[in-house]
């Protein structure tokens, strides 16, 4: 596949995106650097104690949240040493707990989401996977990221499912990949394989961003099914799908633009 079979979705991106979704695609296209206003408002968003607000509670250093911004640096080109990554993963290692999990204050219970509500034990291990990813791929936290994957690994089943978010298994097989452990991170890629004909483009990109960034190859069968099932969900004259009730088709493009790059289809 060639560039310019995606004119289209590029086009849309620069016109209807934002700031940091624009900056992103000219990254990603032409390694152009994060221009100054966009770094200006990731350190000016960044809080004092290394992480970000969530849009549910303004007040609050969000592990998700920071697990998202961490996100959109590193699709920026942010060196996973600049200060602002350090200052997040170090927010994030501080709030690990002795078991290697992670979850969110239970002060914010009330406000937060279903996949980041404190007690909840599926919202549990979607934020353990998330914060452990950004531990492995970073390599800040080596210990941080091998506690999280051991305690992961006591609830994967038989079949590869975690009881938990679409999300989590792929974070968390990706961290089993990058950690060395191979039974886990097969049983899961096996089981995400099942999952690809039912997964949205944004979620079908970010899954395939998690398992390369984790270790998997591209020609592993989970990438290779997910990028076939990718290619077909984009319109030929358009950008890629918003997920369902969302108005982020151009997060979905940049996402699976840099998706199909990692998998060594774009040319």
């Amino acid at each position: 596949m060639n560039l310019s079979d995606l004119q289209p979705a590029i086009d849309f991106v620069m016109r209807s995106g934002t700031p940091v979704e624009k900056a992103q695609l000219r990254y990603r296209l032409n390694a152009e650097p994060m221009p100054d206003d966009v770094r200006e408002q990731f350190a000016h968003s960044q809080r004092g104690d290394g992480g970000w607000a969530p849009f549910w509670q303004p007040d609050y250093s969000s592990l998700d949240a920071t697990c998202y911004q961490l996100a959109q640096l590193e699709q920026l080109g942010a060196g996973m040493r600049s200060l602002m990554v350090i200052d997040a993963v170090r927010f994030l290692a501080e709030r690990q707990a002795l078991d290697g999990s992670w979850a969110e204050d239970q002060a914010v219970a009330d406000d937060a989401p279903v996949w980041a509500k404190p007690g909840d034990p599926a919202a549990g291990l979607y934020v353990t996977a998330n914060c452990a990813f950004w531990m492995a791929v970073t390599g800040l936290v080596p210990s941080a990221a091998h506690d999280a994957a051991t305690y992961l690994s006591f609830h994967l089943n038989e079949d590869g499912a975690l009881p938990s978010f679409p999300h989590a298994h792929w974070l968390a097989a990706a961290v089993w990949r990058h950690q060395g452990m191979d039974d886990e991170a097969g049983k899961s890629l096996a089981n995400l394989r099942q999952r690809v004909p039912e997964l949205s483009a944004g979620n079908l990109a970010w899954m395939i961003l998690a398992l390369r960034q984790g270790g998997v190859p591209a020609a592993d069968d989970v990438v290779v099914s997910a990028v076939e099932r990718l290619i077909e969900l984009r319109p030929p004259d358009g950008p890629w799908p918003a997920d369902e009730g969302s108005d982020n088709a151009a997060h979905a493009t940049v996402e699976a633009i840099r998706a199909l790059q990692l998998c060594g289809v774009l040319e």
